[in-house]
C-alpha cells in the first residue's frame, strides 16, 4: 500500500531509495556503498528538492524522486546509475525493491490524471492504485512486456548494433510484445523482422524488471533454423555472428542482455 512519506519517516530501519532520473543515491560508509539513511531523506524534504515521494508499507521502503541535476545532498554520498545498483545486488531483494520503487515513481509521474474524465488521481488507501474520485476509475501500475533473445548458431551467437539506441555496443535482439501474440510468437517475429533469419527451440531463461520507465524484460535463448542475416534498415545498423571467445563491445553488467550474452 502506498502512503504519504510522513506516515513512516520515523522508522529508521527501512530502505531509503532516493533517485534523480535514472540514478540512485548511495552513501559511502567506511569505504563501502550503502543506501542512504533516513536523515538524508529528511534533508531532501527540508531542501524541497523532491518532486515526488511515498512509502510502500507492504514492502517496507521509502522512495523519493529528486529534481533533475540535484547534487548529492551530503558530501559522503554519490549518484550511481541504477543499472550499476542492479549489478551489485543481482537477484537480491534490494534490487527488486529498487526496481519497484523507481517504476512506481515513473508511473505516478505519468498517470496523474484520470484517462476517462481528466480528473486528478489520488492514491488508494488500501491497494497499489490511483483512484478518480469523480468517475471511480482505478488506475493500476502499467507493465510493458518485452522480449530479449540470445540466438545460437554452432558455437557463435547473434549480436546486433542498433541505429537509435546503444549504438556503441553489440547486444541481443529485443522488442515489445504486441497485442494478440504469444511471447514465443513475439520472439520469432522480432528476430525475423530485424535480421531476416528464422529460429527454433525458443526457450525461456530468466527475466528482469527494467523500470526505464516500465518494462518487464523476458529473456530467451533460441537456435538458428535457416536464413541469412539481412539487417532491418530502419532499426539495425549491423548484425553478425560472433564467436563466444571473441566478443565485440557488449552492454555493461546490470542488464539482462549482459547476462544472456555471458551466461547463456
Amino acid at each position: 500500500m502506498i502512503m504519504p512519506l510522513s506516515t513512516i519517516l520515523a522508522e529508521n530501519n527501512i530502505p531509503q531509495f532516493i533517485f534523480c532520473g535514472n540514478n540512485i543515491l548511495i552513501s559511502l560508509v567506511n569505504n563501502t556503498m550503502e543506501l542512504p539513511s533516513i536523515g538524508i531523506s529528511k534533508k531532501c524534504m527540508e531542501f524541497q528538492v523532491a518532486t515526488d515521494w511515498f512509502t510502500d508499507t507492504d514492502n517496507q521502503y521509502t522512495a523519493l524522486m529528486l529534481e533533475d541535476r540535484t547534487p548529492p545532498p551530503i558530501k559522503e554520498s554519490t549518484w550511481i546509475p541504477l543499472r550499476q545498483f542492479f549489478a551489485q545486488h543481482q537477484d537480491s531483494q534490494l534490487s527488486t525493491l529498487a526496481a519497484r520503487a523507481h517504476g512506481l515513481l515513473n508511473w505516478r509521474h505519468t498517470y496523474r490524471y484520470c484517462p476517462r474524465c481528466g480528473t486528478p488521481l489520488h492514491d488508494s488507501s488500501d491497494i497499489t492504485a490511483r483512484l478518480c474520485i469523480k468517475c471511480g476509475h482505478e488506475q493500476f501500475p502499467i507493465l510493458e512486456p518485452a522480449i530479449i533473445v540470445i540466438v545460437h548458431k554452432d558455437n557463435k551467437i547473434l549480436l546486433a548494433r542498433h541505429k537509435h539506441r546503444n549504438t556503441d555496443v553489440y547486444t541481443c535482439l529485443a522488442g515489445y510484445v504486441e497485442i494478440g501474440e504469444t511471447i514465443e510468437q513475439c520472439v520469432y517475429r522480432e528476430i525475423k523482422e530485424e535480421t531476416g533469419i528464422e529460429v527454433t527451440n525458443i526457450t525461456y531463461q530468466l527475466s528482469q524488471s527494467w523500470p526505464f520507465p516500465d518494462q518487464l524484460m523476458l529473456g530467451f535463448s533460441a537456435d538458428w533454423k535457416q536464413g541469412e542475416i539481412t539487417p532491418q534498415q530502419e532499426e539495425i545498423q549491423e548484425a553478425e555472428w560472433f564467436d563466444k571467445e571473441n566478443l565485440p563491445p557488449i552492454p555493461k553488467p546490470g542488464s539482462l542482455a549482459y547476462r544472456l550474452i555471458t551466461e547463456f
